[in-house]
């Protein structure tokens, strides 16, 4: 019997989570600051696979870096907190690939991490208000490298 109750326990779990499990996609602008301040767009989609956790890719263009483009694309785990009805508290830990458009320059691979918090207008709408940390943003073999970051807002719409 005990072994009756803990497999149905164990389908209930694991049938249970995909039940939960959302897909989102979103948009916004910001303020990103490489070696200047610039206007920042992203897109961005994910997977939340349960109420806490989920998964995140991500299209950032920082605007201008030493007087060229530069982009990011990013990967990044996600944690979500619950703060009351509407709002949540937001983390992420990830990697980003930066893309700088001048000549010489390389692509460079860093750390992405970024806090923000996100407020539920509707069942599948939201606004989400975060900071991002790119990390370095090219390689450079004259030791003048440079972060980048960006504040955004974005709009969010889950599946």
């Amino acid at each position: 019997m005990k072994k009756l109750i803990s497999a149905a326990a164990c389908i209930t779990a694991f049938a249970a989570a995909p039940a939960f499990a959302q897909s989102y996609v979103g948009a916004g602008v910001g303020a990103a600051k490489t070696d200047t301040n610039e206007t920042s767009y992203k897109l961005y989609g994910g997977f939340q696979f349960n109420p806490t956790w989920g998964m995140e890719v991500a299209y950032n263009d920082l605007g201008r870096y030493r007087g060229a483009d530069v982009d990011s694309w990013s990967i990044a785990g996600t944690g979500t907190v619950p703060l009351g009805t509407n709002w949540s508290l937001l983390g992420k830990l990830g990697a980003t690939s930066n893309r700088p458009k001048f000549a010489g320059s390389s692509n460079k691979t860093d750390v992405l991490y970024g806090i923000g918090v996100g407020y539920s207008m509707t069942k599948n709408v939201g606004l989400r208000l975060e900071y991002e940390d790119f990390g370095t943003l090219s390689k450079s073999n004259n030791g003048n490298n440079s972060t980048g970051s960006n504040l955004g807002l974005s709009v969010k719409y889950t599946f």
